[in-house]
């Protein structure tokens, strides 16, 4: 909200930016544009009414002002609001939308259940346009808001996109997302390595049977041919000891 002061310079802005228009502007139609600007940052209004003084061929209007201001253009397209409300009729989807988005979305729902998509769609434009209009015209920036759903990844995936994007702070949704995880204790450490080294244990068992079993073959083959060259009488010396 603007202070005192910078209502007043605003004022004063919106008479100059006027004047230099051509325009003669009634004191009345001055202070209701100063005060339907309130909600926006100065700096931003004071940018918005140069442009308007350099871009503008005609009147100073409300509108004229607001479509230049960075702050109200971060509602959504209408095309870019109805994709994001249709994702709202899949119960197991998280939603980050705005009021706006949900009341336009009411009004197209119950032609949408009647399966008339296109219908569906119109009524969901016409409605979101009039909602977003009024939101800048009265200053309001988006409120975004959580319609949670029931699949745990994709809330956690689309609120985290949320944080990222700037549109919901990190500690409203803090409770809504999984702790993060906690840096590992010298006894955590202690505990991965001996699970590791049981793994490795476990890992290498069916080497060494296969190993074992092995020299055992081995050895009962050089007792079998111990036993057969002794049955024919030869000494194992003259075998040259194999």
């Amino acid at each position: 909200m603007l202070t005192a002061q910078e209502s007043d310079q605003v004022l004063e802005l919106v008479y100059a930016t006027a004047e230099v228009l051509g325009q003669e502007i009634r004191p009345t139609a001055a202070v209701l544009i100063t005060d339907d600007l309130s909600g926006y940052p100065f700096a931003e209004i004071r940018r918005a009414l140069a442009r308007c003084r350099a871009e503008l061929h005609g009147k100073l209007t409300l509108a004229s002002i607001v479509e230049r201001l960075p702050s109200a253009k971060q509602h959504l397209l209408p095309n870019e609001a109805w994709a994001l409300a249709l994702r709202s009729t899949d119960e197991s989807e998280t939603v980050v939308w705005t009021p706006e988005i949900a009341r336009a979305f009411g009004v197209a729902k119950p032609v949408l259940n009647g399966g008339d998509q296109v219908g569906a769609r119109m009524a969901f434009l016409a409605a979101y346009e009039r909602e977003a209009e009024t939101a800048k015209a009265e200053g309001r920036q988006p409120v975004w808001q959580v319609s949670l759903g029931h699949d745990p990844q994709r809330r956690e995936l689309v609120l985290q996109e949320a944080v990222d994007a700037g549109k919901l702070p990190a500690p409203k949704v803090a409770h809504l997302l999984p702790p993060a995880e906690k840096p590992l204790t010298e006894e955590g450490r202690r505990q991965r390595k001996r699970m590791v080294g049981q793994l490795r244990e476990i890992i290498n068992k069916p080497g060494d049977a296969k190993a074992r079993q092995r020299r055992e073959e081995i050895e009962q083959e050089e007792a079998r041919r111990r036993e057969l060259l002794e049955q024919a009488g030869t000494p194992l010396a003259a075998m040259g000891g194999r």
